[in-house]
């Protein structure tokens, strides 16, 4: 085996006092350093490591953060014009929320990760809103990595999935999608909710085509009481209520499953 030596050279205690251009910051280990307010612009961080430093309400412009470590430093107020971050991770660091929506990758698989890095990091430093839109960000990446990985006529999809990864790709995302209906894949009360009524609506228009004792009205009625557990006025068949009484169950095990999940990142 040969291996040779790998130091990256260390930038430590420094403040940046004027704009930065054109820079190769790549593969070095900042620490401390500080800034505030200052520009850079055509500057490369690649797998540089950036710890315990403060560039708050700084300006970023076409800078290159591919495979960057950034921990335990503060991005507060800071704005990023057409920068790079696939492949970096973050730890502990301040950063606005609205990271995720203007500086993502555009390769859904390293957008995926790099929201996933940056969950964490919210986590971490307790911005929970922010939490549950990466994490939404999350679940719709991972259906759209699936989706092109088994429909895309892209040649970079075509190439690594094949045969039967390609069916297994498939068939992931028609699960993903179900349960997207269902309940947001794990993310929305509102998709539950909806699914609850269209349950009710299906149920109430079955009966009134099955039974021609039960009218349309009467027909709802009877089943939205009978979907929320009461007694109804006129007798529900069985059958109708032994499916109404599981997806009540069900569709409350999943909203519950979503209020612990939200709570649990708390």
């Amino acid at each position: 085996m040969e291996l040779k030596d790998h130091t990256k050279p260390l930038i430590e205690d420094k403040e940046f006092v004027a704009e930065v251009r054109e820079a190769d910051l790549s593969q070095q280990a900042l620490r401390r350093a500080f800034a505030v307010k200052k520009t850079f612009i055509d500057v490369s961080f690649k797998q540089t490591e950036i710890s315990q430093c403060y560039f708050r309400n700084c300006r970023f412009i076409r800078c290159d953060f591919t495979g960057a470590s950034i921990s335990r430093s503060n991005f507060g107020g800071s704005q990023y014009e057409e920068c790079k971050f696939p492949y970096s991770t973050w730890e502990h660091t301040i950063l606005d929320e609205e990271f995720l929506d203007n500086c993502l990758p555009s390769e859904e698989n390293l957008a995926r990760d790099l929201v996933r890095s940056l969950r964490v990091n919210f986590g971490q430093i307790g911005n929970y809103p922010a939490i549950n839109k990466a994490a939404s960000i999350e679940v719709a990446l991972t259906g759209l990595h699936f989706f092109h990985a088994a429909y895309s006529k892209q040649s970079y999809y075509r190439a690594k999935y094949k045969g039967w990864n390609r069916f297994i790709c498939g068939m992931r995302h028609a699960e993903w999608k179900a349960l997207d209906l269902l309940w947001g894949n794990g993310e929305s009360l509102y998709r539950i909710v909806v699914c609850g009524l269209f349950a009710i609506v299906a149920c109430a228009a079955l009966l009134s085509w099955q039974y021609p004792q039960f009218s349309w009205p009467a027909s709802f009625g009877v089943v939205a009481t009978a979907f929320c557990g009461s007694n109804t006025t006129l007798p529900v068949p069985g059958e109708y209520l032994a499916v109404l009484t599981a997806i009540r169950f069900i569709l409350f095990g999943l909203f519950m499953a979503i209020l612990i999940k939200r709570l649990s990142r708390r």
